[in-house]
């Protein structure tokens, strides 16, 4: 993956997100912490990636995308590190929210960075009024109780063996929300609808793949390398893919989604257009953190 495009993708959200939040008071800081720590941004990358294969949104539309995706993202981590929640200490390379913030002041902190993902995108004055309508629905649907939400409570109920299908959750806990990332320059637009429906597909295959190399990676690397604890899953007692079908197979499995998705983008788009979408697809399963 070219580290150029990413670290451009970064740059642009991260810069809205330093306008966004100005104010010096105690959640504001907890936001920023999380929201601004070093991270590999790929949902922003997919938002523009899926941008540049029709060129339909400027960049400043984009930058809004990309920056609505982050800070959900961001929100989802904050919650997931909770003691309640995977009582996790470490995130991005640095302590997680609640440790360094009152545990009380990083669950505010997570649902203002979840209220501001969807200002951001009501706000944008690149966005048309019949695109936001959906984009805020395709956001609170992904995120929501039948989204990202149950995803997470499906992996707590796992973890007490109620509930056996890794692969459904790992579809709702994590590919809805990459899902919506590389979709979300389409929606509401009734031209790319076959552009929709192409990348929809390819968005919930890329989101697997991508969290079932989560799971490889918890095993095979160090905290130090992938800015989180490596033994979570383990302590946690997860239901992960490589526990469920083993190391191997689950890496074959990764790299033979994203190698569908990859022979796909080539059949649907041109090379020139496709190229970040391609680079990044790959790089979701090649990547070492």
């Amino acid at each position: 993956m070219s580290a150029t495009f990413l670290s451009a993708c970064k740059e642009r959200v991260f810069n809205k997100i330093n306008s966004l939040l100005v104010e010096d008071d105690k959640v504001t800081s907890s936001m920023k912490y999380s929201a601004l720590a070093d991270s590999k941004c790929i949902r922003a990358g997919l938002v523009f990636a899926s941008g540049n294969l029709k060129k339909n949104l400027n960049d400043s539309a984009l930058t809004d995308l990309a920056t609505s995706i982050e800070l959900m993202h961001t929100y989802s981590l904050i919650h997931d590190d909770l003691p309640s929640m995977d009582n996790d200490d470490m995130r991005r390379g640095q302590p997680s929210n609640h440790i360094i913030f009152h545990e009380a002041t990083s669950i505010l902190a997570g649902d203002a960075l979840q209220a501001l993902a969807y200002e951001v995108i009501a706000s944008s004055k690149d966005i048309k009024d019949k695109q936001k309508i959906e984009i805020i629905k395709t956001l609170t649907s992904s995120c929501g109780h039948q989204g990202m939400i149950l995803g997470q409570q499906y992996d707590l109920d796992a973890e007490k063996d109620e509930y056996h299908d890794i692969k459904k959750i790992h579809l709702l806990k994590t590919a809805k929300l990459i899902q919506a990332a590389i979709t979300l320059p389409y929606l509401g637009l009734y031209e790319y609808k076959d552009t929709y429906k192409i990348l929809q597909k390819l968005g919930e295959k890329l989101g697997l793949a991508f969290q079932i190399m989560d799971d490889v990676l918890e095993i095979s690397s160090n905290s130090e390398t992938l800015g989180k604890n490596n033994n979570s899953d383990i302590k946690n007692s997860k239901m992960t893919y490589v526990s469920v079908f083993g190391l191997e197979e689950s890496i074959q499995q990764a790299e033979k989604i994203s190698n569908s998705c990859i022979n796909e983008i080539k059949k649907k788009f041109s090379s020139k257009e496709s190229k970040e979408l391609i680079e990044l697809a790959n790089y979701m399963v090649a990547r070492t953190h």
